[in-house]
């Protein structure tokens, strides 16, 4: 909260936050509140102030799970009413990896929320496009636009654990592929990204690595001083 009262009114272009989901995980950021509705109150403040700094007519994304309701009252008490926001896209990131239940379907997706400042927003569409399964439109008969189509808003991808660019010691990477379509989506090359909750810099990565400025802060020592570290060897 210092950090983002530092900054100036609609200051930055774009905003990505991954905060702590509530009691979803064993990890200590998960686990700091009595309740949720003091887990709520603190998401409230930030929100807030992430709507004061962003520009008009940018983004706000934020990161979640719907593994119980507290994303829900998030979005319907939270951000619903953060000032001029107003709600774009509901994005699932889908994945196949790692351990699953035998008991029910196992749970292999987080829910990413975007909102705009403001009712029109910036979106590069071309420059997130992705290749057509098939060359021709069987409907329509015509060629698709050798530009591709605009992806939907369910985004495969599995976070490779032996890839250069996986962080094995932060258990809540986002991966940098899913970051760098928002940052094309809804940037252009100089504009500033912020991300609060930096993490293992994912964010920062995808930022840098397209032409754009990034500026972010992250509570831990041990993850502030090994993110710097990433950013330089992945950018």
């Amino acid at each position: 909260m210092e950090f983002l009262k530092g900054l100036d009114d609609e200051s930055v272009d774009l905003i990505i936050a991954d905060p702590p989901y509530y009691k979803i995980s064993k990890e200590d950021w998960d686990n700091q509140w009595a309740n949720e509705t003091d887990y709520l109150s603190w998401c409230k403040e930030w929100t807030y102030e992430a709507a004061r700094v962003l520009r008009m007519g940018r983004c706000l994304y934020v990161w979640g799970t719907t593994k119980h309701d507290t994303f829900l009252h998030y979005k319907l008490d939270v951000l619903n009413h953060a000032p001029g926001m107003n709600y774009q896209n509901w994005i699932i990131w889908a994945s196949d990896w790692g351990g699953r239940t035998k008991k029910t379907f196992p749970r292999k997706h987080e829910d990413l929320l975007m909102y705009s400042k403001g009712e029109k927003f910036l979106f590069n569409s071309d420059s997130v496009r992705v290749p057509y399964k098939m060359k021709k439109n069987i409907r329509a008969g015509a060629t698709n636009n050798p530009k591709g189509k605009v992806p939907t808003d369910v985004w495969q991808k599995n976070n490779h654990t032996t890839s250069k660019e996986y962080a094995g010691w932060h258990s809540a990477q986002k991966p940098i592929e899913l970051l760098e379509r928002i940052v094309l989506a809804n940037t252009n090359p100089g504009d500033t990204v912020l991300d609060f909750f930096s993490g293992s810099g994912s964010t920062a990565i995808a930022a840098l690595r397209n032409g754009r400025e990034f500026i972010g802060c992250e509570s831990d020592f041990y993850y502030h001083k090994r993110s710097l570290n990433r950013i330089k060897e992945l950018t």
